[in-house]
């Protein structure tokens, strides 16, 4: 009994103790505690949430002007002791406290004549950074000299000449190491870093032209063979190899390109070779046609679609109505009442299975790379219901009668305006399609990780 008299009074107190009202009564407490920097923050949080609050906003400017002149209490101290970083991070934290509370409306009393001395401290601390960052970029410790072009920016963007002396610090170290992987037929890493270069500064010395050397001479170019049917679908063979085609084209992987079908029929049109005709090399002899270095054929193995019957079955629901009572006052009153009735609930199911086995061969050594079998699948599931009466006054049943909570309405509601139509084999074998070209285009990135080092 104690416990629950606990939890109620807790119900009622808790939503107080979280007003506007409460965070000033705390905010008071601390300021009478000398804790200045609790209390502001206890102010300032009172005025977020109640901006009308005339005590949150005086005591937020009190106790906020105290706080203010501590930033500035140390920033002269620091200065004192010629400490120009500390100086400069008590400044900038002073005037971060400012436009924190100006956006609040609270105006602080921010002692603008002390902004000299605080250009004076900056503009020492920026020559002392700037002489040891150079020396570090003498030095070629690029990163430790991009740490202190960074610091230095982030004071004054427009330094000197610290913005190209930046770019340098990234550059260079990021530059060199693309040199030495595109030296290696390391493609990847030189991409890489080549990329990063130029994404920082596409003229840096001869980056773009590098990174187009390297997209060149990685480049590995698949050609898709015509696939093949085994299933019962009619044509389907053609929508997968579409479907196949487009993600590999829309691969992220930077070396890899494809040789369309038209491209593929158009130039063995041209050597008057139709792909019947190829000698028992004919892999080998494709890819020196084309400039490709692999080839991929694949034979669409099975094409199982399911599709239940609609299934249909009555069940019992509620009706809402009004019944005329009169009280002992003699004075009419409405009982709501709820009866029995009928409604229909209909469901079905559909599903493709979708079986693909490919091969991926080498048109160097005409050697099969890798073969697989891989899956794509879909389905769909329809579920509504039916009523001729007033849908608005009906109600699904449950085990204690009508169920008329909000997520027992809502869920009827779904019921009632939900999809009736199962999704056409079409449009299944079009998702589990894409899903088996996902999968194939997995599978040949990967292969080409190791295939392009």
């Amino acid at each position: 009994m104690a416990i629950a008299l606990a939890v109620a009074c807790m119900a009622v107190v808790l939503p107080g103790c979280n007003g506007s009202k409460a965070f000033v009564k705390r905010g008071a407490k601390m300021e009478e505690a000398g804790m200045m920097s609790q209390a502001a923050n206890l102010y300032y949080t009172a005025v977020i949430k109640k901006p009308s609050n005339i005590d949150a906003m005086v005591g937020l400017k009190r106790a906020g002007q105290v706080v203010l002149a501590q930033h500035i209490a140390s920033f002269d101290e620091a200065v004192a002791y010629d400490q120009r970083e500390t100086a400069l991070d008590a400044w900038h934290d002073a005037e971060a406290w400012d436009k924190k509370l100006e956006a609040v409306g609270v105006d602080l009393a921010f002692p603008e004549a002390k902004r000299a001395t605080y250009e004076t401290v900056k503009n020492a601390h920026l020559d002392a950074s700037y002489r040891q960052a150079n020396i570090l970029l003498e030095q070629e410790m690029f990163d430790e000299a991009l740490v202190e072009f960074d610091a230095i920016l982030k004071l004054d963007p427009a330094y000197q000449d610290a913005p190209a002396l930046r770019n340098v610090s990234y550059c260079e170290p990021r530059y060199r190491r693309g040199v030495v992987a595109q030296e290696a037929d390391q493609f990847r890493a030189a991409h890489r870093e080549f990329s990063e270069v130029t994404d920082t500064d596409p003229t840096y010395k001869d980056a773009t032209t590098r990174l187009a050397n390297v997209l060149e001479d990685g480049r590995f170019t698949v050609a898709l063979v015509d696939f093949k049917n085994g299933s019962s679908r009619v044509n389907l063979e053609v929508k997968i190899q579409s479907l196949v085609e487009q993600a590999l084209m829309g691969s992220e992987d930077p070396f890899l390109r494809v040789v369309d079908r038209e491209s593929l029929a158009l130039i063995l049109q041209e050597q008057s070779m139709g792909m019947s005709g190829l000698t028992s090399g004919g892999d080998v002899e494709i890819g020196n046609l084309l400039g490709a270095k692999a080839l991929l054929k694949a034979t669409i193995t099975t094409c199982d679609h399911r599709q239940s019957r609609l299934l249909s079955s009555y069940q019992t629901g509620y009706e809402q109505y009004k019944v005329e009572r009169v009280n002992e006052e003699g004075k009419k009153y409405y009982e709501t009442k709820y009866r029995q009735v009928q409604y229909r609930e209909f469901s079905q199911d559909a599903s493709i299975d979708i079986a693909c086995t490919f091969k991926f061969i080498s048109t160097t050594t005409g050697e099969v790379v890798s073969s697989n079998t891989l899956y794509g699948r879909a389905s769909d599931n329809i579920r509504y219901i039916a009523y001729g009466g007033n849908t608005s006054k009906f109600y699904l049943g449950g085990h204690s009668g009508a169920r008329t909570g909000s997520g027992a309405r809502a869920e009827r509601d779904r019921l009632l305006s939900a999809r009736q139509s199962i999704r056409s084999a079409d449009a299944l074998t079009d998702e589990a399609g894409q899903a088996l070209a996902s999968q194939l285009q997995a599978a040949i990135e990967h292969e080409l990780l190791t295939l392009i080092p």
